[in-house]
């Protein structure tokens, strides 16, 4: 079942580390008002000047509201961290403001440019208005969650150690490891989708009458081609060849930048630099597949986070998928499957049960090899009854709440229990007000205190 990667990492008993990721999670939002509708208030002021604030940004209207955690060693303690800044901003918001709790945006008005872009910088602020300016004018509303994710270090060195004659560099050898791991994803993102989609109808003025639009309720509009995608050739075969994929589109005008690659999938550095990424490696990468999810004030669950950690161990630690000159085709393939698996009903077995179910079986099979605890096992049943049991997918329990077409009063509903259990906290953290551009490090300090604080990167 291992690689030589996954077997190093089996033979230095060092499974456990290499399991719990570093993590840091965004979580992005859109504020409404009481009615439902698109609030009209400006950033929180209790968050203070929102182009300093590392940690609740903007996104790119003003209604959208972005929580960022620190990067954390463990990803329970990056949890912790979204679960404080979430608090932070809803007990920021104005009396009659509310987090809209799902990834499709409530009625929206009939002009969408009516919708102001977000107060940040101007070259930030001219990029948003050319993007916007050429792009679907609802293509960047609807919101989710994504994950930024790095190897443990001391996992790195170790098979590094083991490893060293076969790549000509250490970052070399850390690109393979990111870029096996990444491939992974890319392909098996139409699994993410069917076990995690969460945006199966859109509200009204979401689309023209005239505009082409799903017929029925679905697993996930915002994954599917009705989201925010990149329509450009996917390039996975190495970072080299990721890197010089995007290159050659912003050269030719295709994409504005890095940022406007809207891939499932990211290779990131810390430092944003694209074309030093190939010399220097891979810092970490973004994965950003996830619809919020309604039934939890943070819009993810630590299940979901276990469910991700297992297929994270299970890309690293076992052989790739294809040989590199046949990748791209495979991965082709999987973005293909995913279209279909976004737009089927939320109700229908997928049409790709057969290779779900090997999947599934596999990662069973990798679980009980490096011996993990039960609750993983409980993740692991949990997928397994949604993928018996489509009527226990998330798409398919929201549309249960679905009343005459709409999912308003459900969002409303929700949004207003979360907000009124952010009241109860009696010691809501503030600091932001005095300090909006606070490192990491005080942040942690600051909300956590001497005990139990978690480990920044």
């Amino acid at each position: 079942m291992f690689d030589e990667i996954g077997q190093i990492i089996f033979n230095n008993e060092i499974v456990a580390k290499a399991s719990d990721f570093n993590m840091g999670i965004e979580v992005e939002t859109i504020r409404i008002d009481s009615s439902g509708r698109l609030t009209k208030e400006e950033y929180p002021r209790a968050l203070g000047n929102q182009r300093k604030n590392h940690f609740i940004k903007t996104d790119v209207y003003q209604i959208q509201s972005e929580v960022i955690t620190p990067a954390a060693r463990k990803s329970l303690d990056a949890m912790h961290y979204l679960m404080a800044l979430n608090d932070t901003l809803r007990n920021a918001l104005e009396p009659n403001e509310l987090l809209w709790p799902l990834s499709m945006p409530p009625i929206l008005p009939r002009d969408k440019k009516t919708i102001p872009i977000a107060n940040v910088d101007p070259d930030q602020r001219a990029y948003y208005e050319r993007w916007i300016n050429t792009r679907s004018d609802t293509q960047g509303i609807p919101v989710g969650v994504h994950l930024n994710v790095s190897v443990n270090e001391t996992v790195l060195k170790t098979v590094w150690e083991a490893e060293k004659d076969k790549f000509d560099s250490y970052p070399e050898f850390v690109n393979y490891m990111y870029i096996k791991i990444a491939q992974g994803f890319v392909y098996y993102r139409w699994l993410i989708t069917y076990l995690f989609g969460n945006s199966p109808i859109a509200e009204k003025n979401f689309f023209k009458a005239e505009d082409d639009q799903p017929a029925h309720a679905v697993r996930s509009i915002r994954s599917s081609n009705y989201g925010l995608t990149s329509d450009i050739k996917k390039d996975y075969k190495s970072v080299a060849d990721y890197v010089h994929n995007i290159e050659s589109h912003i050269e030719d005008g295709t994409l504005f930048s890095e940022a406007e690659y809207h891939a499932s999938v990211r290779l990131k550095t810390v430092h944003g630099d694209l074309t030093k990424m190939v010399k220097n490696g891979v810092d970490y990468i973004e994965l950003r597949m996830l619809d919020l999810d309604p039934t939890t004030a943070l819009s993810i669950r630590t299940t979901t986070i276990r469910f991700f950690r297992i297929m994270l161990s299970y890309f690293m630690m076992t052989p790739p998928m294809e040989e590199s000159d046949k990748v791209n085709l495979k991965l082709a393939q999987g973005i293909s499957m995913n279209e279909v698996v976004a737009l089927e009903s939320p109700y229908q077995q997928t049409i790709y049960h057969h290779e779900a179910q090997n999947f599934l079986d596999k990662l069973q099979m990798f679980g009980a090899t490096i011996q993990w605890g039960p609750e993983y096992q409980e993740v692991l049943d949990t997928m397994q009854d949604r993928l018996d049991n489509p009527n226990l997918t998330p798409a398919a329990t929201l549309c249960d709440h679905e009343v005459d077409g709409s999912l308003m009063s459900y969002g409303l509903a929700m949004a207003n229990r979360y907000q009124n259990r952010a009241h109860e906290n009696p010691h809501p953290f503030t600091g932001f007000e005095e300090q909006p551009d606070m490192t990491a490090n005080e942040l942690r300090q600051r909300l956590f205190g001497v005990m139990g604080k978690p480990e920044n990167l």
